[in-house]
C-alpha cells in the first residue's frame, strides 16, 4: 500500500525537476494540438467548398447535356417520325427533376446564383414546353406544321438564353473556385507553419528547462561542497 500512497508518488515521481520537465513542455504540446486541430478543421472546410464548387459546375454541365439530348431526340423524331428517336428525349425528361433540385440545393447559400438558377428554371420549362408542343403538333397535324412551329421556336432562341445563363452560373462558380483554391493553399501553409512553430517551441521549452535545472543543480553542488569554508 505504501507504494501506492500519495506521499510516495509525490516524493518519487512528482519531484520539482520532473514537473519542470513535464508541465511546460506539456502545455506547449497541448497548445499545439489545439492549434493543429483548428488549422486542419479550416483546411478541411475549404477543401469541402472546393469539391462542392466542382460539383455545382458538373451539375450545370449535366443540365445542358440533358437539354441537348432532349432537343436531339425531339428533332430526330420530327424528321423521321420514328419514336425510337424520342428515347434520349424521354430519358432527359426523367433526369431533369433530380438535376434541377440538386442544382437548386447546391447553390442555396449564394443569393446571386439562386437568382440565376430561378431564371434558368423558367427557361428550361419554356424549352421543354416548346419541344413537347412540336412533338404533339407532329402527331396531330404532321411534319410540315411541326417544322413551321420549330422554326418559330428557334427564332425565340430559348436554347441560346439557357446557354448564356448556364455560362453565367459556371463563371460565378469558377470565380468562387479560384478564391477557395487560394484559401486552401493559405490553410495548407498555415498548417505547416503551426507544426514548425510548435516543434520549435517544444524544443526551446525543453532546452530552457534543462538549462535551468543544470544551473540550479550546479548551485546546489557549490553550496554542498563548501558549507564550512572560512570567509
Amino acid at each position: 500500500m505504501s507504494l501506492l500512497s500519495w506521499s510516495y508518488i509525490r516524493r518519487t515521481y512528482l519531484t520539482r525537476p520532473t514537473l519542470l520537465r513535464v508541465v511546460p513542455t506539456g502545455a506547449v504540446l497541448l497548445t499545439g494540438i489545439v492549434a493543429t486541430t483548428w488549422t486542419h478543421s479550416l483546411l478541411n472546410q475549404q477543401r469541402d467548398l472546393v469539391v462542392h464548387t466542382h460539383e455545382v459546375i458538373e451539375t450545370t454541365k449535366d443540365v445542358l447535356i440533358g437539354l441537348d439530348d432532349a432537343e436531339t431526340g425531339q428533332r430526330g423524331y420530327l424528321l423521321s417520325g420514328d419514336r425510337r428517336y424520342l428515347e434520349p428525349y424521354d430519358r432527359a425528361l426523367e433526369r431533369f427533376g433530380d438535376l434541377r433540385s440538386r442544382l437548386r440545393q447546391q447553390i442555396s447559400d449564394n443569393g446571386e446564383q439562386v437568382s440565376r438558377v430561378d431564371g434558368l428554371g423558367g427557361l428550361i420549362d419554356l424549352k421543354l414546353a416548346e419541344m413537347k408542343d412540336s412533338i404533339a403538333l407532329h402527331d396531330e397535324v404532321g411534319f410540315e406544321a411541326a417544322r413551321r412551329r420549330e422554326i418559330a421556336m428557334m427564332e425565340r432562341a430559348t436554347m441560346d438564353q439557357i446557354r448564356a445563363v448556364i455560362g453565367a452560373i459556371t463563371e460565378g462558380e469558377k470565380s468562387l473556385l479560384s478564391i477557395r483554391s487560394a484559401e486552401v493553399d493559405e490553410d495548407e501553409s498555415r498548417v505547416r507553419i503551426v507544426a514548425i512553430l510548435i516543434g520549435l517551441a517544444s524544443l526551446l521549452t525543453r532546452t530552457g528547462v534543462e538549462l535551468y535545472l543544470a544551473r540550479k543543480g550546479l548551485d546546489v553542488r557549490i553550496v554542498v561542497r563548501h558549507p564550512h569554508e572560512k570567509p
